[in-house]
């Protein structure tokens, strides 16, 4: 006769199953096969229901949700599920929406970064360099400072009014839609 043994980790999570050693000195005092049971394991088989673990719990199996690797959302942050059990509070499998003022504020640092790309690129063309480096910028600068002084005044006035009426549609944009649809782009 063979006896399985139903075997769980030190946190109580079922692992596998395996066959009892049969103890021959013992089996031959009580006169029938007496089998010892591996560490951490029970002779009473798991019931698993689908979507759960089996966790030995005060001496019985209890089911536990299994969500191991499950990719979504706690409050908005992007999470994958570590631990076994319930979905933590907060959980959400989709995305959620920006607020418009999230978008907003994006949009606001894209048109800034693109007010500084075009007068860089405008003070710089053709660069050696992608980007210029800050020697190659300055010394543009100067050249440019000392071939127009008005010119520079008025290339920085140019680009400054394209971000500031890309800045006011921002502002005036009620919906993410809105927002989104504004396209940053600089004359260079």
């Amino acid at each position: 006769m063979t006896q399985l043994a139903y075997c769980y980790n030190a946190d109580g999570y079922y692992t596998h199953t395996e066959y009892c050693t049969l103890d021959p000195l013992e089996s031959a005092t009580q006169g029938h096969d007496v089998f010892v049971l591996p560490a951490n394991a029970c002779l009473d088989a798991p019931v698993i229901a689908k979507g759960c673990v089996a966790r030995r719990v005060n001496g019985a199996w209890v089911d536990v949700k299994k969500h191991v690797g499950e990719k979504g959302f706690i409050n908005g942050v992007a999470t994958t599920i570590k631990e076994y059990g319930p979905l933590p509070e907060g959980w959400s499998a989709t995305q959620p929406q920006p607020t418009p003022a999230d978008v907003q504020t994006a949009k606001r640092v894209e048109i800034n970064a693109g007010f500084d790309a075009a007068l860089t690129a405008s003070l710089t063309m053709p660069s050696v360099n992608t980007p210029p480096s800050t020697v190659e910028l300055t010394v543009a600068i100067g050249l440019f400072n000392a071939e127009d002084p008005t010119g520079l005044v008025d290339l920085c006035a140019i680009h400054d009014a394209r971000r500031t009426a890309l800045l006011a549609a921002v502002d005036a944009a009620t919906t993410v839609a809105e927002v989104q649809a504004i396209s940053v782009t600089y004359a260079v």
